[in-house]
């Protein structure tokens, strides 16, 4: 398969460089990006045999180019349930498309789907990303879930990542592994702070994130608080209030 992509002039904080709409063969784009006029008029120019639009998650990044390229072009659409009302074809887990295979990878979002190709090469959307980690918003983002989507693609074996935002990724294996190493060291963090006094969620950001920029502190928040829902759940953690204390187990 012949793979190129078209980044979209919408860079910040959790897009990065912005979103990139992968370029499958002459007849497919991946994850089409935000509705921006000048990015729909490079993928039209660059894709003028387009019959296939696959979307891996609802997000405003990804999602809303679909629909003027769908109607420019009659392309049809293929994304996992409830993005689209416009879609015409389900993608759900195990299903084989024009290729890839679906994997449902919930945790970013609920109906999250990454898509995988014969040859290794895995598309993340944002449930990997080419540098940094992905944001987890509850409650429709979940912690749980999310890790166990990492696990579900290490087993796997990708060769390369292509993410919806930073670089390709040759070290598709290692970069899974970092990842997984990354949030469970965060829950361990977490655990730690609490066993040595911290008991609300600006207490618990204050000892882990100690040098933290201020304008990213709301972020940093809502992260440990997704990872708080997870302890919780697992019964690591028990809280009262806006308090949380370490259990037992």
């Amino acid at each position: 398969m012949n793979i190129r992509s078209i980044t979209a002039p919408n860079p910040g904080p959790f897009t990065l460089d912005g979103t990139r709409t992968y370029l499958l063969d002459d007849t497919a784009v991946l994850d089409p990006g935000p509705a921006i006029e000048s990015h729909i008029d490079a993928i039209r120019a660059a894709m003028p045999a387009l019959r296939t639009i696959f979307i891996t998650h609802r997000h405003g990044d990804h999602a809303p180019a679909a629909l003027p390229l769908q109607r420019a072009t009659g392309a049809r659409i293929v994304a996992p349930h409830g993005v689209l009302e416009e879609t015409n074809v389900i993608a759900g887990d195990g299903d084989l498309i024009d290729g890839l295979e679906v994997i449902a990878t919930p945790g970013h979002t609920s109906e999250h789907v990454c898509y995988l190709t014969a040859d290794g090469d895995l598309f993340t959307g944002d449930t990997i990303l080419g540098t940094g980690t992905t944001a987890i918003f509850p409650p429709d983002g979940h912690m749980g879930d999310y890790l166990r989507s990492l696990h579900k693609l290490r087993e796997r074996n990708p060769r390369r990542i292509f993410p919806a935002h930073g670089p390709t990724r040759d070290d598709a294996a290692a970069l899974i592994d970092e990842y997984i190493a990354h949030r469970l060291e965060r829950e361990r963090q977490i655990v730690e702070a609490l066993a040595n006094g911290a008991a609300s969620i600006p207490e618990l950001r204050a000892r882990i994130y100690p040098e933290l920029d201020a304008r990213l502190h709301r972020a940093a928040e809502i992260q440990l608080s997704a990872h708080l829902i997870k302890l919780e759940e697992e019964r690591r953690v028990i809280s009262a209030g806006s308090r949380y204390e370490r259990t037992s187990c």
